[in-house]
């Protein structure tokens, strides 16, 4: 399975509002079932379609989901 073929990304459901955003944990059991795939590299920000900064944001505060969406929404930059 290459990388390119994991789509959509949970934050591509989540702003289309296909999931929610507790639905995350259910993309993070299924990267980690990929990673033990030969040949899936792709870091867990990437699949789960966010920045670094946005995820490193999240990780610290999950509660802050719906504000990156709004960031996104508005074309605003990301700051932490």
């Amino acid at each position: 399975m290459s990388d390119a073929a994991i789509r959509p990304t949970f934050m591509e459901l989540y702003s289309e509002g296909h999931v929610t955003a507790d639905e995350i944990d259910d993309f993070i059991e299924r990267w980690h079932k990929l990673a033990c795939v030969p040949g899936h590299s792709i870091p867990l920000y990437q699949f789960l379609g966010m920045t670094r900064d946005e995820y490193e944001t999240w990780v610290h505060d999950a509660s802050i989901l719906p504000h990156i969406l709004h960031a996104r929404t508005n074309r605003m930059p990301w700051t932490r």
